[in-house]
């Protein structure tokens, strides 16, 4: 799931670490009477202190532990960290109309690549559920960490992952097995 909504919503935060938002009090009890009718063993989280309090909250439901891997960062997006996608077209128009069109090719200056960062999401899924056979684990994370898990189940190319909606505090629910995955719930 994405976290709940943080600081500054709407913003390219990447990498930067900021707070939830004062409404995300209500969007986190309502994210955690969801999660209440799946059995969670165990939940992660990226290290960023916007998922990390997320995670808190459905830890305490369950009486577990939040493990923490910074490899469920969101994307770090270089040069447009902080930047709403108006003032992005604003200050990079050819840049980004290039972003939207080649993506995911098109690079950010100064920002992870796509690759780097898909193969580094689809790395730390893969280790998630090998120690965690026959599990329900909770993984709270950013939009577009939780897209690509969506899109890998889904078979969705990356090309598509701006067609999947993900909002704070927006539930995916996936069963992973050996040979694929099954989707029961999108953005829920």
């Amino acid at each position: 799931m994405r976290h709940a909504v943080a600081e500054g919503n709407g913003r390219f935060h990447g990498h930067t670490d900021v707070p939830l938002a004062a409404e995300a009090r209500d969007e986190l009890k309502a994210l955690v009477r969801k999660l209440s009718t799946y059995p969670v063993q165990v939940v992660y989280s990226s290290d960023l202190q916007r998922a990390h309090e997320t995670a808190k909250a459905i830890a305490r439901k369950f009486d577990t532990q939040v493990l923490v891997r910074s490899g469920l960062r969101e994307m770090h997006f270089g040069c447009w960290e902080g930047l709403t996608w108006r003032q992005i077209a604003r200050r990079f128009p050819r840049l980004s109309r290039a972003w939207l069109t080649q993506f995911p090719q098109q690079s950010i200056p100064g920002a992870e690549r796509f690759d780097a960062f898909k193969k580094r999401i689809m790395r730390e899924l893969n280790e998630i559920v090998a120690v965690n056979p026959a599990s329900c684990v909770a993984i709270v994370t950013h939009a577009g960490v939780a897209r690509l898990m969506v899109a890998r189940a889904l078979g969705v190319r990356d090309r598509q992952l701006s067609r999947i909606a993900s909002d704070p505090c927006g539930l995916n629910v996936i069963d992973v097995f050996r040979d694929g995955a099954t989707v029961h719930l999108v953005n829920g």
